[in-house]
């Protein structure tokens, strides 16, 4: 498949990205937001920028790991599966309506400066009609010239800044906030609409050179640069005119300029806001009909707005319905009400960002690698939806909440009626969540899975799990190897991707898959042992390695887990299904480098994994010619009658092992560290893993921290579930 030709660089980016925020941001909402907090409306700007930020962080992220059309409502689809997907690409269709309606609104009242007698919404509606038309017949890319739009609109306002700082009078600035902080936090949540197009850019991330530089610098800087023209012109537009001049004028940058140079500026500045407004406008309608068509395109919507008009190529019904909708906002809402729907829409996008990022990283699916990463993750995405909250929460639950049902009860309606029943993708929080689907008899061929030449009617006494990021993959095929007491042993390296590829794409063998299959039948070859080596590709691991195990009737399965590390920042435990569901013995290892097994320390709790743990220790410490030290870790205030008991009980399991086993009592009362610390002077550290329990997962086990803080090698070893044939299927959180 080809790819589009990474042509953009950093002026670039930074171009598309200023052109796709200024027009309306400036040239009108300053006078709405003026109602709310006064003067301070250029300290709501700020503000408004710095809440901002943490979404064009992650965006960049999101943009560089999923570089495809689609942007934003691609993210989430992918994420959040397809119910949100609608939701979603719902909500950015409305908010790029709602910003396009709201500059048509702009553009009618500077029109009005040029024609005094044309009439406001007749106007707007006219326009409207022409821009859709022109859509309609595939000449919508004359947006391309926003970027010469943009540089005169810049070319002017900085103008205008010069003259109006030579009239700066700082009275007009008392009070500077009128409302109050409640008022600022308002007007800040009702500018945020004004950024809305920093991340805009993203969508083209494929066409970008550098991305991993280019795309994050050029969000930051055309951000910057905007906040500046925003926060600078709004100082010194009410520093130059009294609040009730700039107060519900839909104008205040044509005021401003009549005021310091005259009508005839005045005219400039009109005509220049007109083009600019028009031209944000139609780009807006142009982005916006693609959201309805390409998730047309996903079988979200019916698929008549996925088609191209064969004669112009273009998605005439999308456009159509978009324009409709525009019609309908313009005749029903004022001017300040979609000022605020669209920011309310714009910021439940930007904190749905935040969220992604945390939980495509948390996740750790395959194929999320971005190339640029979030800075002082995962603080500046918490901090992100922190204040999206608070903002949201300013702007009061008579505008969120018909905001949210206005894009949520479509959004459901929708799905259900139409979008559950032609998609089986599930998105990432679907994959890793509740697996209740996995338990049930595999009788068909693997859903969603590619096997390459994988025979799975011949049983293997292992099945060894390869997932890429192992240290030492001979390692874990060599304890395999061992575990299958020369029976059959299956290597099967597992491959990710997003449920939108299509598996049958990926034919072609990566290198490092070629290499490693030479690596694993050349040792099978030098151990003469039965190892076969097949890759895996598959939209869901978990459902995988489940089928996998069951369809080979599998003794054990082998995984490397180097185990959740103390402050990571996640609740996601990829062996926490696993450990609860699977109808075989399974063994999780965290490689240290250790390469010859000598000496095997087992943790011996006195409970029923002792027998597997003391079982597994004997067979690895037979093939590797090791000795073995079962320790058990007794309270410091323990008699010397339970002290010689355990001692006992010790002696009588070591009689079992073949190989030369040793004992040993340490007293503590801070048994797990006291564990780690034992490990030291091993080389393998074998215990019994503990079942699945959320609260575990959450804050981080006592499994995880010895898997984690261990000095030496160390496998977690757990037995099949008894009668799990028979045990009623629960839902975890993985």
């Amino acid at each position: 498949m080809k790819k589009l030709e990474r042509r953009l660089g950093l002026g670039a980016v930074v171009s598309i990205s200023v052109s796709a925020m200024l027009g309306s941001g400036i040239f009108v909402l300053p006078g709405i937001a003026a109602t709310t907090t006064g003067p301070s409306v250029w300290l709501a700007y700020i503000l408004a920028s710095l809440s901002v930020l943490p979404a064009a962080l992650s965006k960049s992220e999101l943009a560089t790991a999923m570089p495809t059309s689609g942007g934003t409502y691609v993210y989430l689809e992918r994420t959040f599966g397809p119910i949100v997907g609608t939701i979603s690409g719902l909500g950015l269709w409305l908010s790029l309506l709602l910003k396009a309606t709201f500059a048509l609104m702009g553009f009618g009242a500077y029109l009005k400066v040029l024609a005094p007698q044309v009439q406001l919404v007749p106007t707007s509606l006219s326009i409207l009609a022409f821009i859709c038309i022109l859509n309609i017949f595939g000449v919508g890319k004359v947006s391309s010239l926003l970027m010469a739009v943009v540089g005169l609109c810049i070319a002017l306002l900085t103008g205008i800044s010069v003259g109006s700082a030579f009239t700066f009078d700082a009275a007009n600035l008392d009070p500077l906030f009128p409302g109050g902080i409640s008022g600022l936090a308002s007007a800040t949540a009702l500018v945020f609409v004004s950024y809305a197009g920093v991340t805009k850019v993203a969508a083209i991330a494929e066409e970008i050179k550098d991305p991993e530089k280019n795309l994050p610098r050029g969000i930051m800087i055309s951000l910057l640069i905007v906040t500046l023209v925003y926060s600078g012109v709004t100082f010194l537009l009410f520093g130059n005119l009294p609040i009730d001049q700039i107060s519900n004028n839909l104008k205040p940058i044509y005021s401003l300029a009549v005021h310091i140079q005259g009508p005839f500026l005045g005219l400039v500045t009109a005509v220049i806001a007109v083009i600019t407004m028009s031209s944000m406008a139609n780009s807006g309608i142009l982005a916006a009909s693609r959201f309805p068509f390409a998730m047309a395109r996903d079988k979200l919507l019916p698929s008549q707005l996925g088609r191209l008009n064969r004669k112009y190529l273009t998605p005439v019904w999308s456009i159509i319905i978009s324009g409709l909708v525009m019609v309908f906002v313009l005749l029903n809402m004022d001017v300040t009400k979609i000022a605020k729907f669209a920011s309310a829409f714009m910021i439940l996008i930007y904190m749905a960002e935040n969220i992604s990022v945390i939980v495509l990283r948390e996740s750790r699916v395959q194929w999320y690698k971005p190339e640029y990463k979030s800075p002082f993750y995962p603080y500046v995405q918490i901090i992100g939806i922190i204040l999206n909250i608070i903002l949201l929460s300013y702007m009061g639950p008579k505008l969120v909440v018909p905001a949210l049902l206005s894009i949520s009860i479509p959004g459901l309606m929708i799905y259900l009626l139409y979008s559950r029943k032609n998609t089986t993708r599930k998105g990432v929080i679907g994959i890793r969540g509740k697996r209740q689907d996995l338990v049930e008899e595999v009788t068909e061929v693997l859903p969603r899975t590619r096997l390459e030449d994988m025979d799975l009617s011949v049983d293997a006494n292992v099945v060894v799990t390869l997932f890429g990021r192992e240290r030492s993959p001979e390692m874990l095929i060599e304890m395999g190897v061992a575990l299958a007491e020369h029976g059959n042993c299956e290597v099967a390296h597992i491959t990710e991707v997003p449920e939108q590829t299509d598996l049958d794409d990926l034919m072609d063998e990566p290198a490092e898959l070629k290499s490693l299959r030479r690596r694993v039948v050349a040792m099978a070859v030098e151990k003469k042992e039965p190892i076969t080596f097949d890759p895996v590709v598959s939209h869901d691991l978990a459902r995988t390695v489940f089928h996998i195990s069951q369809r080979l009737h599998c003794q054990w399965l082998l995984i490397e887990w180097r185990g959740k590390t103390a402050g990571a920042f996640t609740i996601h435990n990829p062996m926490g299904w696993l450990k609860g569901h699977l109808r075989c013995n399974l063994g999780i290892f965290r490689d240290a480098g250790v390469r010859y097994i000598r000496k095997i320390i087992c943790y011996i709790r006195g409970d029923e994994t002792d027998s597997i743990v003391i079982s597994t220790a004997d067979h690895l410490a037979e093939v590797n010619r090791a000795d073995i030290t079962l320790l058990s870790i007794l309270p410091n205030d323990s008699t010397e009658e339970v002290l010689q008991r355990t001692e006992r009980d010790l002696k009588e399991q070591a009689k079992i092992c073949i190989s030369r086993t040793n004992v040993l009592i340490v007293q503590s009362n801070d048994t797990i560290n006291d564990v780690i610390a034992q490990t030291v002077e091993f080389d393998l550290f074998i215990f019994g893993g503990s079942r699945h329990k959320f609260v575990s997962n959450l804050f981080g086990s006592d499994d995880d921290r010895l898997m984690a803080k261990a000095a030496c090698s160390v496998i977690s070893v757990q037995s099949a579930p008894e009668n799990i044939e028979d045990k009623k299927v629960k839902d975890y959180f993985l």
